[in-house]
């Protein structure tokens, strides 16, 4: 019979296994410790992108800012002294502008609102025609016009192809249509039929209420609205650039020179020749970029643009609205 203290395992047996367990879990140590480093340093990585993309979104606001503030001292520049003109040359309505500043760059335009189609005031063809030059078919374009004008008057009656309160309060998301006069451009894209328009352009580079006589100012277009004027032509729009920074005001011989006597002959009836402006209205659009020293526009932060209304005062100016956009 064999007696139990001879069935014990050799001591070298034991420490063998013990050491073997040891070691696994040293290892296991080991990967927890891998694995907490590995998730703090992506952890650290990903404050470092917030921080640094915080840093940028906030200098691009800066530099927006500046902007805004470079147009609005240049459209308020006085005739006698030009101050403005020397350091920048010759502002040109609704010209886009690219200025280098510490830390990145800002572009801008300002153009006053006689350069737009009033949503209240402006003949329904050249809605049409701009809403034909922006790819809608003829019946889509009546929709629009139908819509707007329904959306204008205090009834609830519908127009052929209009749209009331029974249209509107359908929709996934209802609301009431104004039933008044439009107070804000981007009332626009509430009107039945726009939807084909979304992402395509912001409204207020387009439309305006703040346009008192009918028809479109040559000498005051926004970029939007110059590619309708011009058809998209890029010749064109750099000709009509080139011009305004020459001769200053455009007249009717200059304008059908630009942009062709066939567009020339469409738009004729809708277009005014302003040297002035019949509104104190303006629009300033400025985007700043937040750029890393010695980087290039690729490396480019992103980027926040301005879009305010200005009215000029006589002894100063009044901001009535002020939007800002990421980029």
């Amino acid at each position: 019979m064999v007696s139990i203290t001879q069935c014990r395992l050799p001591k070298a047996m034991v420490a063998s296994n013990n050491q073997g367990f040891a070691l696994l879990v040293v290892i296991m140590v080991l990967l927890l410790a891998s694995f907490l480093a590995s998730q703090l340093s992506l952890d650290v990585r990903t404050e470092q992108r917030l921080a640094a993309n915080a840093k940028d979104r906030d200098r691009a606001a800066i530099l927006a800012e500046a902007g805004f503030n470079i147009a609005l001292f240049r459209l308020m520049d006085k005739p006698i002294a030009l101050e403005a003109e020397g350091a920048y040359g010759r502002l040109v309505a609704g010209r886009p502008y690219i200025h280098p500043l510490r830390g990145g760059q800002v572009r801008y335009y300002a153009a006053n609102e006689s350069g737009k189609i009033d949503l209240n005031a402006s003949e329904p063809r050249l809605l049409e025609l701009f809403l034909r030059y922006r790819k809608l078919s003829l019946e889509q374009a009546g929709v629009v016009i139908a819509s707007l004008q329904d959306w204008r008057d205090p009834d609830n009656l519908v127009r052929l192809n209009g749209a009331e309160q029974e249209y509107y309060m359908h929709l996934p998301d209802p609301y009431i249509p104004r039933n008044g006069r439009i107070e804000d451009p981007g009332e626009f894209f509430l009107l039945r039929g726009t939807e084909f328009l979304a992402g395509k352009f912001e409204a207020e580079e387009a439309f305006t209420v703040h346009n008192p006589e009918k028809g479109i100012n040559v000498n005051s277009l926004t970029p939007t609205m110059l590619d309708f004027v011009v058809n998209g032509d890029e010749a064109r729009r750099q000709a009509y650039y080139d011009a305004r920074q020459l001769q200053g005001a455009l007249n009717a011989a200059m304008t059908r020179q630009i942009i062709g006597e066939a567009r020339f002959s469409e738009l004729e009836p809708f277009l005014r020749y302003e040297d002035g402006t019949s509104s104190l209205y303006y629009t300033i659009t400025a985007t700043g970029q937040a750029v890393a020293p010695g980087g290039t526009d690729k490396q480019a932060g992103p980027g926040l643009t301005i879009n305010a209304l200005v009215r000029i005062l006589a002894n100063g100016y009044q901001i009535l609205s002020w939007q800002e956009r990421y980029s």
